[in-house]
């Protein structure tokens, strides 16, 4: 009963996708840039996972009109800044990614070039704030617009952890990393609080909360089985061309 009822639920967030906006009702706004919604390709025909690329950025990387991360280096600083091991720091964006990869039908793969990811992962070289998504998305005449390329920038000039302590003045990078991600993959701040999309960190749970599900699922669909999956999962990397647009 309770997977029929998340299901139906589902069916009607889907039907009220372009219609009226429901979303704050269950936790969760859909990220809307210039007017539109974003989201990384979607299967056509038969059900197919959405499979996303990412990468560390080896060298200094520049964005021209990006809002967010338009300069972008290698995650060094941060390791440095907060005596962080890169195989930790590694491990825990994984487990980030792992979070989202649970709940709706899309993965994360990580790869050796970024020239070629669909997400960039890298350190601010004008540091501000905490950390920050820009999303950048392809010209479309659909109601939803594909997500070209994301990038994800940390401030390496703030201290980072691993876990939580109860010191919010020192963020978790697995908390942290999840929210951005949450982002990059087209989810915005929702009003209500509890949930990991919230903007304001907390560490009062260190997983996906109902909203940020509901969010992930209306835009990707309900996690497969293995047995569900289409053996050759279309791959999503960036293109020469993009049009850098605010988180």
């Amino acid at each position: 009963m309770r997977r029929l009822l998340v299901l139906l639920s589902i069916s009607t967030l889907v039907a009220t996708f372009t219609g009226v906006n429901a979303q704050g009702l269950f936790g969760f706004r859909l990220l809307k840039l210039d007017g539109e919604y974003v989201v990384w390709p979607a299967w056509q025909g038969e059900p197919k996972v959405t499979h996303v690329t990412y990468a560390y950025v080896r060298a200094r990387t520049e964005t021209p009109g990006a809002i967010n991360c338009r300069s972008i280096g290698p995650i060094d600083p941060i390791l440095e800044k907060s005596n962080l091991d890169w195989n930790d720091f590694r491990n825990e964006i994984r487990a980030a990614f792992d979070m989202w990869e649970s709940v709706a039908n899309i993965r994360f793969t990580e790869i050796d070039d970024p020239s070629r990811a669909g997400i960039l992962i890298g350190a601010q070289l004008e540091p501000f704030g905490r950390a920050f998504t820009n999303v950048s998305y392809k010209p479309g005449e659909r109601d939803r617009r594909a997500i070209e390329r994301s990038i994800i920038c940390f401030n390496p000039e703030q201290r980072w952890k691993i876990g939580f302590d109860g010191n919010l003045d020192v963020y978790d990078i697995r908390y942290t990393a999840a929210h951005e991600i949450g982002h990059a993959i087209g989810l915005d701040h929702p009003e209500s609080g509890g949930q990991l999309m919230h903007y304001k960190y907390q560490e009062k749970f260190r997983t996906l909360q109902p909203g940020d599900i509901e969010g992930a699922v209306l835009l990707y669909g309900l996690r497969k089985r293995p047995s569900d999956v289409h053996p050759e999962p279309r791959v999503h990397s960036a293109s020469a061309t993009s049009a850098a647009v605010r988180e």
